[in-house]
């Protein structure tokens, strides 16, 4: 037997001896995950925000720093870097400060004020429930199981907004006892962007050493196809449901729809779920308008229609183009199945994790079927 064999043996035994261990002391093993969970805490935090602002400091070295680049002096090129960081960083603290200041006092405002209004708005409901059942011939069991839905409706919405400030308080002390965490994030995220480049080369050099170079070559190219997609697709992501959010909430204000800037932010937020996002986003802003006036809830969804339209047709493509490569069938599928395993989560990680297996799928069928010809 050639040492090959034997090799793959023993990898097969210590991977199940491994394997039984780990099942064995289930508990045990999730107990240690979850430290170290903990302890990595910061430094998942700091990947997470280099994802996302990568795409933003490379459009400043790009588009903005790049005359600096271009010259003879050396120590303006190696100023590229800096100042992208610098600026990226001061744009999204900008943004945040916008959020924080401006949107998020209306928001709570407009919570309070719904919240107060919801009795009247359930009273004229039904009103025009009472009415619709004298002018329409609907058998009763149909007016019954409508009026059903509206309380469980309803009953959902005052549960929410009941709940909604004691969960704004919790939000608030995680993030004020993870704030060291937090920091410590930021800090690691600059780390990786001012160096990525240096980083990635020491991963590459250590896959070659302790790997053989098939197994090497491989890993080394599927890890570019996942920070390239990961990267992509959660910065373009974000900054389109930014975009959507944003006009939402100026067209709502200028059709003077009530409740203007929590239904906008509501759009925006949902819709970095792809394909199902923007439909779930429209039905509170849907039951909303019709407890307050059902016409304008005909012309909400109108409204609707037309700003998806605008954001699949225009927005989106420009912003997040073919970045994940993945066709709009795989993408219903791949948000099916991430819903169902991880809930919301699996719906938005859900599409560029299935981009990146379609797209390694993709390389390895083509290079077989190459050796494939060549062999016939």
């Amino acid at each position: 037997m050639d040492k090959q064999k034997i090799r793959g043996y023993c990898i097969v035994s210590a991977f199940t001896v491994v394997l039984y261990l780990a099942l064995s002391n289930m508990d045990r093993l999730t107990g240690a995950l979850r430290v170290a969970g903990g302890l990595l805490a910061p430094f998942f935090v700091g990947v997470a925000i280099a994802f996302i602002l990568n795409n933003v400091m490379v459009l400043f070295e790009k588009k903005v720093f790049y005359r600096l680049a271009e010259g003879r002096n050396p120590r303006s090129a190696r100023m590229v870097r800096p100042l992208s960081l610098v600026s990226t960083y001061l744009v999204t603290f900008a943004a945040f400060s916008v959020l924080l200041w401006v949107v998020v006092p209306q928001l709570a405002a407009s919570v309070v004020t719904l919240g107060n209004n919801i009795p009247a708005y359930l009273e004229s409901l039904r009103v025009l429930g009472n009415r619709l059942q004298g002018e329409l011939t609907l058998p009763a069991e149909a007016l019954e199981q409508i009026s059903a839905w509206f309380s469980q409706a309803a009953d959902v919405l005052l549960n929410f907004l009941v709940d909604f400030v004691p969960r704004m308080l919790g939000y608030v002390v995680s993030f004020g006892g993870g704030i060291v965490t937090f920091v410590i994030g930021i800090i690691v995220s600059i780390h990786l962007l001012m160096s990525k480049e240096k980083l990635l080369s020491q991963v590459g050099r250590l896959g070659r050493a302790f790997l053989p170079e098939r197994a090497a070559g491989w890993l080394g190219g599927a890890a570019r196809v996942s920070v390239e997609t990961f990267g992509n697709y959660v910065s373009g992501q974000l900054l389109d449901a930014m975009i959507v959010g944003i006009v939402s909430v100026i067209g709502l204000s200028i059709f003077r729809f009530p409740y203007a800037m929590l239904i906008g932010v509501v759009m925006g937020v949902t819709n970095i779920i792809p394909f199902f996002g923007p439909f779930i986003g429209a039905v509170p802003g849907v039951f909303l308008l019709l407890m307050i006036d059902p016409l304008r809830a005909l012309w909400y969804i109108l409204f609707v229609v037309v700003v998806q339209q605008v954001d699949g047709n225009i927005i989106a493509p420009k912003v997040i183009g073919g970045s994940v490569g993945l066709p709009p069938l795989w993408v219903l599928f791949a948000v099916t199945i991430g819903g169902g395993l991880f809930g919301v989560a699996g719906m938005i990680l859900g599409t560029p994790v299935f981009a990146i297996i379609y797209i390694l799928l993709g390389r390895a069928t083509r290079a077989r079927e190459a050796r494939r010809n060549a062999d016939g």
